[in-house]
Order: structure tokens, then sequence, then C-alpha cells
């Protein structure tokens, strides 16, 4: 079954998520609100809201991005010598070589790995878009009934089934929402530096930055680094400074830990390391989405062994 089904992951996935993000509106509207809605009705009203404030802008991103990229792979020798010269110039500016040897097979070998996998994932974004509507309109239309269902056949203990649920729900906001929330800002920030000071397509820059922002420790510097050097090696040694100075300031002393480290806490605590390996392994299997969807598989097998050794296991002593 899982051989034949495989192929439909990334909309049940997807379909999870918004069940988990829409399932209190949802009964707020048909149970709780003064005049109850009608459940049909209830469900289309919550699937057009999401696919306009969620669905519609990671979707155009996408397509921007997968565009970037082809002309990347097709372009990718006259690239890598125009980013020879910047490196060049940038030493005998700065008297470090940044892009050496081994820096380019590395970065080769990454792009080769993951860039395809990222182009042919989101090629397949409307078909799994529809399918995930599909399912989800199945799951919120018949919620409680489902709900229920789940609770009966899962093979542990009423306590873990309550804890298993819970986990769940706080692991998929986190990743969903903490994530998304935190790339948006931090691209939103960069992109305002990046238009200050002259960058040129500072906004497809930003949406980089966004991206970059799930990787721990170096994050977003991957970017807005590179780029103050370019521009300070290009003759534009203000605004090269300037954009330095900024994203330090401004993206890793505020954004980073104020937001990261409080309000993401907040919603739930996930190492920067299952962000980390999760987005690696997300974008080859999911394209642009995988951001997303890549951490929560990840926190997912987490948490069912935290659950099954809850159920199974007994600590002696």
């Amino acid at each position: 079954m899982f051989v034949l089904l495989k192929g439909f992951l990334s909309p049940f996935l997807g379909s999870l998520v918004f069940y988990i993000l829409l399932r209190q509106p949802f009964f707020y509207l048909t149970e709780r609100a003064k005049r109850k809605w009608n459940k049909g009705l209830a469900v289309m009203l919550l699937l057009l809201i999401s696919f306009l404030v969620l669905v519609l802008p990671v979707l155009l991103v996408s397509l921007m991005l997968s565009s970037k990229i082809s002309y990347l792979i097709n372009h990718y020798q006259d690239l890598l010598h125009i980013g020879q010269e910047w490196s060049a110039k940038a030493k005998d500016y700065l008297g470090v070589d940044v892009l050496t040897a081994d820096t380019v097979n590395k970065m080769t070998g990454f792009a080769a790995d993951v860039l395809p996998g990222f182009i042919s994932a989101t090629a397949d974004a409307l078909f799994n878009i529809f399918v995930l509507y599909f399912l989800l309109y199945f799951m919120l239309a018949n919620a409680r009934y489902i709900e229920g269902q789940v609770r009966h056949f899962l093979p542990f203990k009423e306590d873990n089934n309550r804890l298993l649920l819970h986990e769940l729900q706080i692991q998929t906001i986190s990743n969903s929402i903490g994530i998304a929330i935190l790339a948006i800002l931090q691209g939103l920030v960069a992109g305002l530096g990046y238009w200050i000071f002259g960058v040129d397509e500072p906004w497809f820059w930003a949406v980089l930055t966004g991206v970059a922002s799930v990787i721990p420790v170096v994050g977003t510097g991957l970017v807005w680094v590179p780029i103050s050097i370019f521009l300070y090696a290009s003759g534009k040694q203000f605004a090269g400074i300037a954009l330095l100075v900024y994203c330090a300031a401004v993206m890793v002393t505020v954004v980073e830990n104020v937001f990261r480290f409080v309000v993401i806490k907040k919603l739930g605590d996930v190492h920067p390391l299952i962000t980390f390996f999760g987005v690696i392994m997300g974008i080859s299997l999911f394209g642009f989405l995988g951001i997303i969807f890549g951490p929560l598989l990840i926190s997912y097998f987490i948490l069912l062994l935290r659950i099954y050794r809850n159920e199974y296991v007994v600590d002696e002593g």
C-alpha cells in the first residue's frame, strides 16, 4: 500500500497540517458560533481562506525560485566564472579567498543533489494542491467522526493517545507557523535593506534570505554576507559596509534573539538541527513546500519514538 500510494505522501502531509490549523475555526463556526454554519459552507470558506493566505503565496514564490534555479542550472559555468571574478576582487580588497576550489566542489555537489529535486517536486505542485484540498474537504466535513476513529484505533493507552494528539498539534503549529513567520519576517527585513542599499533584484534575494533562515548557526548570513562583500568589492564601499551593519544589527540582534528565542519557543521548541536536516530532506521530496514538511516528518518520527517508549519501555532501577 505504501509503495503504491507514496506519490500521495506530500498532499497527505499537507492536508494533515491544514486540518490541524483549521480544525478549531471549523468547530467554532459549526458548533460554537451564535448562528451555527452549515458544515459544507464552513469547509468551503476555510478552504478558500487557506488557499489565498497560505497556498497561493507559497506557490508564487516556488514558481519564481524554480525559474531562477532553471536559469542557474542552464548557465552554471557562466555564473561560476562571474563568482570567481567577484572572489578575486574580494581577495584584492580583503585578502581572503572567498570562493576556493574546495568551496566550488562542495557547492556543485550540493546543487547537483538538491536543485533537480526542487524543480521536479515543484512541477507537481498543482496536482498535489488539488489532492490536498480533496482530502482536506472530507477530513474537515467529517472531523468529529475521524478524530473519534483515530483515538479508537491508536494502539496506546489513553494517556499516551492524548499526549500524541497534543504534541502532534504543537509540533505542527511550531513548524508550519513559527518557521514560516520567521522566514517571512527575515525576508522582509533583508529585502528592505537590499532595496535601500541598491542591491539588484532585492526581493529575489529577500526570498533566498528567508529560506536560509532555517539553517542553524549561519542562517541568513549565507546570503547577506556575500552580497555585502560583493557590494564592497564592486566599488560601493559605503553600501557594502552599511548593509553588513544593518543586517547584523537588525536581523541577528533583533529578529533572531527576540523572535526566534521568544515567540517560536512559546509555539513549540523545535531544535535547529531538526529544522536544518528536515529542510534538506524535505526540499528533495516536496520542493519548496519541503521547508515545512521536512522538519515535520522528523518531528513526527521523534514524537512517535517518545510515545512508543512511554507505552512499551519499562525503566528499571
